[in-house]
């Protein structure tokens, strides 16, 4: 049996076939050290998911998604509630705190499902797992619960310990901050470094920004033949009637027509869309390129996305059109006219002037290619990708292709041993880092210890050190994490300005503290001055 189906050796299929059981089983995934998305993918995507030959409903998989994120992104919480109505939590199998986690989320953050659904359903997993002893006892925890009303959703029941062994280790709370923490399920290692680094309010402030359910962005390729008419009904939030001579009678099935007038490589032409001046000074914190929303396109009542540039759209949780112009969003990414992206992603190229570089680009940590087919699409010419993960590098060719873009020579390398004897372009490091800019997104990180972080800082000083001595005068490197946190971004810039008199700092930003969604970023472009 697959461990899809039967996580941690645990046997699930006497459970229901709905998104709840699916969540179960990602979460468990989680657990054996999977991510989030891997877990997903292992549970959605797979053949494995189509459990007994009879796949999860649209409904089903978009629950068990937000189950999945929102439990690991309120997982400390959760913990904590669980040992205020438990007495000994820790002595219950892990699967069993597992389906209690997801009860506790559906009672406190689903408005929409009826608790009395969440309690039965819940209880009778645990029943069906581990029979009617501690099905009695997932009964009389959550119905405990059910009795503090609006308690555990105020930042005042997180003050004091509760009672029972809460398994969070952190010691006493004299200040209020570990409460402060817990309340946002925030590591408190993490509430620390940010609190030390920048005080407690900007902290706070980051705690709470971590804990929202993030903003979903795309990228419109400015090359694709209806990228315009895309881009105008997505911002609109309307769908007006199909453009560019496609054909959408009820008699062609969905994902299956083809442009009236010739292939839709043939009706391509590559645009180049108009970038601002680039500035000489440094830009330290600002948010410029990240538009408001579009007011003038505006209904009452619903809400309209936040442009990013001229091609980059962020929608509110939850207000993601699922369909376009007549057909999913998915069938425009598979047609290459758009992609998913980050609104933080999108916004540190545009910031930091990578939109109007033009000689050539080493992309150092490609990863999947996001940063250099964005780079590609707006003119920006890509010759050399490399990264050090084979799985990653994968997919950028058919990207590539998918977009019509050119396909940069693409290597397998470590960016701190770089494969190359000279490099005459401008060098992109979207370096490894801890990821605490992004814990929205990817809420496992949470579950990272505080002992990676002096190995990460020490890799990219690495990096930065390999990538300057192939840096030609005149030419640029830009360096780009998603995390906020000084060691890694702002003093691994002056590490290397100190060590090569020859670089200097030209631009430089991060994320807005005081940002209330947008991804935590941090980048800074140095120029070999000669």
């Amino acid at each position: 049996m697959s461990k899809e189906t039967k996580p941690g050796g645990l046997q699930l299929r006497g459970l229901p076939l709905n998104g709840r059981t699916a969540a179960l089983r990602a979460l468990l995934l989680v657990d054996q050290g999977m991510n989030a998305q891997q877990a997903l993918a292992a549970v959605l995507d797979a053949p494995a998911a189509r459990h007994e030959g009879a796949p999860l409903s649209g409904q089903d998989k978009a629950l068990c998604t937000e189950l999945v994120y929102g439990c690991l992104r309120t997982e400390i919480r959760l913990r904590y509630i669980l040992s205020s109505v438990l007495s000994k939590p820790q002595g219950l199998p892990p699967a069993m705190r597992t389906v209690l986690a997801l009860a506790v989320y559906g009672l406190l953050f689903q408005d929409k499902v009826p608790a009395h659904a969440v309690l039965h359903e819940a209880v009778d997993q645990v029943r069906r797992l581990f029979g009617q002893g501690l099905a009695r006892v997932a009964n009389g925890a959550l119905r405990s619960l059910q009795r503090m009303g609006e308690e555990p959703l105020g930042q005042a029941f997180y003050v004091t310990k509760p009672k029972g062994k809460n398994g969070l280790a952190h010691g006493a709370d004299a200040d209020g901050f570990l409460g402060q923490c817990v309340f946002y399920s925030i590591p408190l290692w993490v509430g620390t470094l940010w609190r030390d680094a920048y005080g407690e309010q900007t902290a706070l402030a980051q705690m709470r920004r971590a804990f929202e359910r993030p903003y979903s962005a795309l990228r419109i390729n400015p090359a694709h033949l209806c990228a315009k008419e895309l881009y105008a009904a997505l911002a609109a939030g309307e769908v007006p009637s199909p453009p560019c001579g496609y054909s959408l009678s009820s008699a062609v099935p969905p994902g299956s027509f083809e442009p009236i007038g010739g292939s839709l490589q043939e009706q391509r032409a590559l645009v180049r869309p108009q970038s601002v001046h680039q500035q000489a000074e440094i830009k330290d914190i600002s948010m410029s390129r990240l538009g408001e929303p579009c007011a003038s396109d505006a209904v009452v009542g619903k809400s309209v996305p936040v442009k990013i540039g001229r091609w980059g759209l962020a929608f509110a949780p939850g207000q993601m059109p699922r369909a376009v112009l007549g057909h999913d969003l998915r069938h425009w990414q598979a047609l290459g006219a758009m992609s998913w992206q980050s609104a933080g992603s999108q916004t540190a190229l545009l910031e930091l002037g990578l939109d109007n570089w033009r000689e050539p680009v080493w992309d150092a940590c490609a990863g999947y290619g996001g940063k250099s087919m964005a780079l590609m699409e707006w003119g920006v010419p890509v010759g050399l990708c490399t990264d050090r993960s084979a799985a990653r590098l994968r997919g950028l060719p058919g990207q590539c292709a998918l977009l019509n873009l050119p396909q940069p020579v693409c290597c397998l390398a470590d960016a701190a041993r770089p494969p190359v004897r000279a490099w005459h372009g401008h060098i992109l490091v979207d370096a490894p880092c801890s990821g605490l800019g992004v814990l929205a997104r990817r809420p496992d990180i949470r579950r990272r210890e505080p002992q990676h972080l002096a190995e990460l800082e020490g890799l990219q000083r690495s990096i930065l050190k390999a990538l300057a001595e192939y840096l030609q005068p005149g030419r640029e490197l830009a360096y780009i994490t998603c995390t906020l946190n000084p060691a890694e971004n702002d003093q691994a810039v002056a590490c290397i300005l100190k060590s090569h008199k020859n670089l200097r700092l030209v631009r430089q930003w991060q994320t807005s503290h005081e940002h209330s969604w947008l991804e935590g970023m941090y980048g800074a472009v140095l120029r070999n001055e000669g």
